[in-house]
């Protein structure tokens, strides 16, 4: 088995040379407002002399959530240390290597992004994002989203609570779940960084409490699944070239659209770690 024309394109080229970074010493409340400020999903955490120490990223925040805690230790995760959620010893890249390269360590390791390192010094990060543009513009027409959708789709109700969605999404190793009625009727999607920000969103409800001073009216914080969604939800045909979903991906900012030939039937779901993978399958075409 011998490789006879890998895919062009070297990590250089494709990756973000603009690193957002934050201190181990930080709090998660200041990384959670960097990420939300740039539209982000991972600070790289360096030291004061710029060494590479850690990762965090909105899967750290929302594998917290999912935790269960006995009430005399719950606190309040803004105030706690960015050092004790990040991934300490973060897989790095070379600027020189090649982008199937990076997509093949990205899906062995289940991660979203590398660092890029030249001798020994941060010069960037690629992430999947990266990936999607670099799919988007070199391999059109190579796939249709039949060909790379995920079939067997992770579900939830809109009823079912933020922590329970938080849950699925940790022990899956998943980052959006499709919200769907028992006709797999497509109502709604809710992802990772819905939940990892839901702290700041408001409910609908209101709570009425007692206190010194009378009865108040106060604001709730969002519970269910249904309080955080997005909808209406942008989908994608099996026909649709890949490239096409990869395009979009980067245009609306999302990480995957549900697959439905009506637009209202849940048929599969497309992601970026999806058209990862197509990266890796057409670089393993040249191997005869």
């Amino acid at each position: 088995m011998k490789r006879v024309e890998p895919l062009g394109g070297s990590v250089q080229q494709f990756m973000t040379r603009e690193v957002v970074a934050v201190g181990p010493r930080d709090t998660l409340g200041r990384a959670r407002n960097l990420m939300m400020e740039r539209g982000i999903k991972r600070l790289v955490v360096v030291d004061e002399e710029g060494r590479i120490e850690g990762v965090i990223t909105t899967t750290d925040l929302v594998k917290d959530l999912s935790k269960g805690r006995a009430p005399w230790r719950w606190r309040k995760m803004e105030n706690s240390l960015v050092r004790r959620y990040m991934t300490p010893n973060p897989i790095t890249v070379s600027p020189s290597a090649e982008v199937d390269e990076a997509a093949r360590m990205m899906l062995e390791r289940g991660i979203s992004g590398l660092p890029v390192t030249g001798e020994e010094e941060l010069v960037g990060i690629i992430t999947k994002t990266d990936l999607i543009r670099y799919f988007a513009e070199e391999l059109k027409g190579r796939f249709k989203v039949r060909d790379l959708m995920t079939k067997n789709v992770l579900t939830v109700k809109q009823t079912d609570s933020i922590k329970k969605a938080a849950k699925i999404m940790a022990e899956r190793g998943v980052n959006r779940l499709v919200i769907s009625d028992s006709g797999r009727t497509i109502l709604g999607i809710v992802t990772e960084v819905d939940l990892a920000y839901a702290e700041g969103v408001p409910s609908e409800r209101r709570l009425v409490m007692d206190t010194r001073w009378g009865r108040e009216v106060r604001e709730a914080k969002a519970k269910t699944v249904g309080e955080v969604m997005k909808e209406p939800v942008v989908t994608v045909r099996p026909e649709d070239d890949a490239s096409k979903s990869a395009r979009m991906m980067i245009e609306f900012g999302f990480s995957g659209f549900p697959v439905s030939s009506d637009g209202e039937k849940l048929e599969g779901i497309i992601t970026k770690t999806d058209i990862v993978r197509g990266i890796v399958l057409a670089s393993e075409k040249g191997i005869s």
